[in-house]
Formats: structure tokens, C-alpha cells, sequence
């Protein structure tokens, strides 16, 4: 009874506080590489056209010289130092608690803005009722393919759902509510944050965005994902990244905190995450055959949780052999050596399943012996690709 209450009083505060960029406070939590967050500021500035919200930098560091924030390029911030380190989940917290402000938008300091981003988060959040965190759709600075944009759960792993994909593929252009989203990029209600004890720091690498869309869960608020609100994000494609340099030791230790607290807490959605691209595969003019080979590329020690659902997909695998492949995410499979001559020429529909969907780019030869038009990609991020458009270079 106290907690339905409380959710009444919550979403009667929110709802009648509709965001505004002026009742936002952005919080940017930073460690190292200042030029790297002139840039990022730099980008985020023209994306405000001069309506410039509360925006705080809690740089953080036990090394001194990566808080030298000073000058002009910063004289327009609220900015904190803090000589330790206090991690992604320090930082936010310590960033939260110094403003009063309804809503809190915590921005990672190596993301590259582009136009209308904040103006397509507001209206998201402001649209869809009973949200409780919302993310962008974070795009990979190098290729302009989908880092994350919505996550789900296999049994042993997290799936970055449309992880690969364009970033205008028509799959991804709708606002999802999802299990869980990137803290990159987070839009939540200051209150919310407050009542949930703000960021798990037993969590300090990985893991604890997700657990806030847990906690939040609990509550009866949901995580959603804007597809309209693009942000570009260095994140793991920069080898210099502090947080891939100095703390990967902390890898192992927050995915498992996370999964010894939330293990009955989250939802084994494989389907779910497919019906992304099953939804927009219907919409097309593509049949799926009946009475599909699979070529088994996948390294998932649950691989056949996905093959499972692939006859409610559309998908009917008459046969299969299994491929071991010698690492997770392989960057680059060489069909002709593992598919057997005699099959290359078949007229039989193939599915290959690998982990990446990119790892089949590069395969010249091979899409130039077998017509692929009837053949299907899926990898375990949930993506259903047709094998003509990989070897059209399409996706």
C-alpha cells in the first residue's frame, strides 16, 4: 500500500513537471584527456543554440594535473574537483547531490553531440507515460553503426539490442522500452534517483546502468530509449580510454556483482529483443523460406535458447552443424572455409549464426559462388540481416 502511494506521488510530481531544458541539470562525470572534453563541450554548446541548461563536471582524479580545468573554455560550468577517484557511479552520485533541479541528464565527457539530441530526448520523455530512465540511441564515432540503443538479457550476458546496425536503419527509428539502456547518456527524475539511493558503486566498471533500470523497475517505472535522439560516443573505441587503460580489473567483479543482485530480478527476453527486426522483416517484401540449414557460428554457451525461437521467427531449421569458432566476436569468418563445397551451390535456404552479423563483410569470392538472395544473418545481439544485404554492403 505505502509503495503504490508513493508511485502515485512520484508520477503525479513528473507528470506535471513536464522536462524542460531548463529544469534539467546535465552532470558530466570526469576523470582524464581535458582536450577530449573541450571537444565534447564544444559539440555539446552548437547543439544548444545559446539555451544552455544547469551543466556540472565533477572531474575527478587522485592525479592532479587531469583537473586543471580553467580558462574560458570552462568558465560557463559548474565544475568540482575531487583529487581521488571516484568512478562512473561516484561521480553521478556526487554530481546529483549538488543541484536541486527536477531532472538529471548524466552525459558521459566523450560523447559528440549532434542537432535536436536533447530536444529529441525531452520530447520522448514528455511522451510516453511512466518512464523512469531514458537513453539515446549512442552511435559509433568510427562507422556510424549502433553501439548501444536498448538492452536485453540471454542467460549469461547482456544483448545489445541493434548493436551493428546503421544508425538510420528503419528498424531503429521508433522509441523502445526496453529492459535496460546505456548510462552514457541518462534522462531520469531527480526524485526517482533520490529514492533508489542514486548508482549502485559496488558496481564501479560495468553493470550499473543496468542495475538502476532494475531498482527503478521495482518501483513500476520503466527504461526506455529515444530513436530519434542520436549521440555520438568514443567509449571502448578509444585504446587510451581511462576507464579500458587503468580499471578493466574491475571487468570481472562488477558484471558479478550485478548478477548475485539482480539474478531473479531480470528477464531472459531473447524473443522480445528479435521482434525489433522480425516487426520491420514483415514490413518488407523478404519471404522467409521453409526448411532452413543452419551454420552454427555462434560462441554463446546458450546459442541454442536463440535457435529455439527461430521457427516462431519464421525460421524453420531442418538441419544444422555446429562450427566452433576459436573467440568471442571474431572479427572476420571466411565462409568458404568452413561451409563444404558440395553445400555452396545447394539451392537449400542457409541461415549462418554468428556473433556479429560484420564478421561475414569480406566475403568476395564466396557471394560470388552461391546466390545468397534467400539466405539469413542473425547474430546474438539479436539482429536478423539478409545475407544479400551484407554482400550488397547495405548494413
Amino acid at each position: 500500500r505505502n509503495l503504490c502511494r508513493h508511485n502515485i506521488i512520484l508520477n503525479a510530481f513528473w507528470r506535471n513537471t513536464m522536462v524542460t531544458k531548463d529544469n534539467i541539470s546535465i552532470i558530466i562525470p570526469f576523470h582524464k584527456n581535458i582536450e577530449m572534453l573541450k571537444l565534447s563541450l564544444y559539440t555539446l554548446d552548437n547543439s544548444l543554440h545559446g539555451h544552455c541548461p544547469e551543466i556540472i563536471i565533477v572531474a575527478n582524479n587522485s592525479n592532479p594535473y587531469e583537473l586543471e580545468l580553467a580558462g574560458a573554455d570552462f568558465a560557463k560550468y559548474d565544475i568540482y574537483k575531487i583529487s581521488e577517484n571516484l568512478f562512473w557511479p561516484g561521480a553521478i552520485n556526487y554530481g546529483a547531490s549538488q543541484t536541486d533541479k527536477d531532472y538529471l541528464l548524466f552525459c558521459d565527457p566523450d560523447l559528440f553531440y549532434t542537432e535536436n539530441w536533447l530536444e529529441n530526448i525531452i520530447k520522448c520523455f514528455n511522451q510516453h507515460e511512466n518512464i523512469g530512465v531514458l537513453s539515446a540511441k549512442i552511435i559509433n564515432p568510427l562507422n556510424n553503426r549502433i553501439m548501444d540503443f536498448g538492452m536485453g538479457y540471454n542467460r549469461f550476458n547482456t544483448i545489445h539490442i541493434s548493436k551493428e546496425l546503421p544508425y538510420n536503419h528503419p528498424a531503429t527509428m521508433a522509441d523502445r522500452k526496453v529492459q535496460s539502456a546505456c548510462g552514457a547518456v541518462f534522462l531520469t527524475p531527480h526524485c526517482l534517483f533520490d529514492k533508489v539511493n542514486g548508482i549502485d558503486t559496488m558496481m564501479p566498471y560495468i553493470y550499473c546502468d543496468n542495475d538502476y533500470s532494475v531498482k527503478i523497475s521495482d518501483l513500476g517505472y520503466e527504461t526506455w530509449v529515444s530513436g530519434k535522439s542520436i549521440i555520438y560516443h568514443k567509449g571502448n573505441t578509444d585504446e587510451h580510454n581511462s576507464k579500458y587503460e587503468n580499471f578493466r580489473y574491475l571487468r570481472e567483479d562488477s558484471k558479478a556483482a550485478f548478477y548475485a543482485k539482480n539474478k531473479n530480478k531480470i528477464k531472459v527476453d531473447i524473443f522480445e529483443c528479435f521482434n525489433y527486426m522480425y516487426d520491420w522483416i514483415k514490413s518488407t517484401s523478404f519471404c522467409f523460406q521453409y526448411g532452413y540449414y543452419l551454420f552454427n557460428f555462434c560462441t554463446l554457451l546458450d546459442a541454442e535458447d536463440y535457435i529455439q525461437l527461430f521457427p516462431s521467427l519464421g525460421m524453420t531449421v531442418i538441419n544444422q552443424k555446429k562450427i566452433v569458432m576459436p573467440q568471442r566476436d571474431i572479427p572476420h569468418i571466411s565462409l568458404y572455409d568452413y561451409i563444404p563445397s558440395k553445400m555452396i551451390y545447394s539451392n537449400m535456404p542457409f541461415i549462418y549464426f554468428v556473433d556479429n552479423f560484420t564478421s561475414l563483410y569480406n566475403n568476395a569470392l564466396y557471394f560470388r559462388l552461391r546466390d545468397v538472395s534467400k539466405d539469413i544473418v542473425v547474430d546474438r545481439q539479436c539482429n536478423i540481416v539478409f545475407a544479400s544485404d551484407i554482400r550488397a554492403k547495405l548494413v
